[in-house]
């Protein structure tokens, strides 16, 4: 009985995951806000903001629509996605999330073999697609890294925001998307063809395409409870701080 109630919980949770939207695009730009915060978090070393003395390389001519952006964002992870992941989080061990999330990064093996393959870098989408191999069979779907763990195999994480900017294209201007934080117009496009190689767009119908990436969304959320706010508290200026340290952790993703 009691692992009923566990089970139907968080299928509930999963189902508002779903119907908040932006699935598939919010699964990637959740991974791109987290690291920047953790960069923003990190770099404060005794200045009064992390960020102060940097001064902006990217236009934000829409600054006073990306400001109120950034507001509902914040009340949105503070009265929607925290405490849904914060539940999720009751019922499901955080080791068994983090098995979770190998498997939708191994998922994702598509999205890098097309951009390497883009980049010029056959090497490294040949390492992917082994990953991907040993992953799915001996890391039975992706619970388990054995690539690395076991044979040193490396992921090359690589998206179409990084490839455009090796063909040569800039940032153009900073955009705060509703949901899924910040951007530019750059990202913005390869978040949008990165999600059209998502083979689950193809394999599954669209509401229980959108139930996994939602789902995935909150499972991220999820094991990183606790970094926004640490971010929030070092920077004078949280919505230019997000923004600085976005763009910083894209340009040295594309320079690695």
């Amino acid at each position: 009985m009691k692992r009923s109630r566990k089970v139907r919980c968080v299928a509930l949770l999963l189902f508002l995951a779903t119907i908040s939207g932006f699935g598939d695009l919010f699964v990637s730009q959740a991974d791109f806000l987290f690291q920047g915060l953790a960069i923003a978090a990190n770099e404060n070393n005794g200045e009064k903001d992390p960020f102060a003395r940097k001064s902006a390389t990217v236009p934000d001519p829409l600054e006073s629509l990306n400001r109120t952006l950034f507001q509902l964002n914040d009340r949105l992870y503070f009265y929607f996605w925290k405490p849904l992941a914060t539940i999720y989080s009751w019922y499901v061990p955080c080791g068994v999330r983090e098995c979770i999330e190998r498997v939708f990064d191994n998922a994702e093996m598509p999205v890098r073999v097309v951009n390497n393959m883009l980049q010029c870098k056959p090497d490294h989408a040949g390492s992917e697609i082994g990953r991907f191999i040993i992953n799915s069979t001996l890391g039975m779907g992706g619970f388990f890294d054995i690539a690395h763990t076991h044979f040193k195999i490396k992921e090359y994480d690589e998206d179409f925001g990084q490839t455009l900017a090796t063909w040569g294209m800039g940032h153009r201007f900073h955009i705060h998307w509703p949901v899924l934080g910040p951007s530019s117009l750059r990202d913005s496009i390869g978040l949008a063809f990165d999600a059209c190689l998502n083979p689950a767009l193809y394999l599954l119908d669209v509401p229980v395409s959108s139930g996994i990436r939602g789902g995935e969304g909150l499972n991220t959320t999820s094991l990183k409870i606790g970094e926004y706010e640490d971010f929030k508290k070092s920077a004078l200026d949280p919505y230019v701080s997000m923004r600085d340290a976005y763009f910083q952790h894209r340009d040295e993703e594309v320079s690695r």
